[in-house]
Formats: C-alpha cells, sequence, structure tokens
C-alpha cells in the first residue's frame, strides 16, 4: 500500500500537511489514540466522533495472539471499530516486557498485512538497558 504525505506548510523543521494512505486521508500533526484490542474503555468510532482523530494504533501482537481468525476474516478496521486509518505495532514492547514473543517479525509482518493494516510497524527486538556491546550484539542477530 502506498502512502503519501501532502505537505501543506513548513516552518524549521515542523510540516502540516495531509497524509494519504489506503484512499483515507488524515491532517499531520495527528493525535494518535492507542485502542486496547482487548478492553475499549472508549470505542474507536467515540473518540473519531468527540476528538476529530482519523487515526489510532493498536497493537499486532495482541491480536495475532487473541484474534488472529477473527482478525483476518474481518479485518482490523471492522475489529476494533474504526473506519479511518489504522496503524499496528508490532508488539516489540512484549518482547521487552516478557522477554520474547511466540511469533517471528515475518509472522507479524504477513498477519499485519493479512489484516488490512493501513500502516505497520515492524516486530523489532528492543535490547532494553544492556550495555553497548551487547546491544550490537543483539543487531547483528
Amino acid at each position: 500500500m502506498k502512502a503519501e504525505l501532502e505537505v501543506k506548510h513548513k516552518d524549521l523543521l515542523g510540516r502540516v500537511g495531509v497524509l494519504h494512505v489506503g484512499g483515507k486521508k488524515v491532517e499531520t500533526p495527528a493525535f494518535v489514540p492507542v485502542i486496547n484490542p482487548v478492553n475499549q474503555v472508549v470505542p474507536p468510532e467515540e473518540i473519531r466522533r468527540r476528538f476529530g482523530c482519523g487515526i489510532v494504533i493498536t497493537n499486532a501482537y495482541i491480536l495475532y495472539k487473541r484474534f488472529r481468525s477473527k482478525a483476518v476474516e474481518e479485518g482490523v478496521q471492522r475489529l476494533i471499530g474504526f473506519d479511518g486509518v489504522v496503524m499496528t505495532d508490532s508488539g516489540g514492547y512484549q518482547v521487552l516486557v516478557y522477554g520474547d514473543v511466540e511469533a517471528s517479525p515475518d509472522d507479524i509482518a504477513f498477519f499485519q498485512e493479512s489484516i488490512g493494516s493501513d500502516i505497520a510497524v515492524p516486530l523489532d527486538k528492543p535490547t532494553g538497558l544492556v550495555g553497548r556491546r551487547e546491544a550490537e550484539k543483539t543487531v547483528e542477530e
């Protein structure tokens, strides 16, 4: 899927524009609420209506673990109840917290594509609080 940023105004390092992705538009800069797919405190469409958010982010790894078949069948937009731009984070934080995840970067990338994510963040393996040599070693792996 192709994304394009239409720059409307620039000032120093800041830009105001419109992000075009998947036939949808989001004005930038944008507030991007996080949608927990397991426990939606505020429904995503209410967030859109009340705050004008055209984009949300949700966790692809949680979707992969808890709702894999349903997410592939319905698509991420329908599953979380949001018809704007949906960005999926890969779940790299779970690696940092729990030590590992039961999916490879390729598994998550394929899953994000199969659920129709508009913007997909690849699975990374954060190093946490380690020394430079240990961090370099994880990059080489």
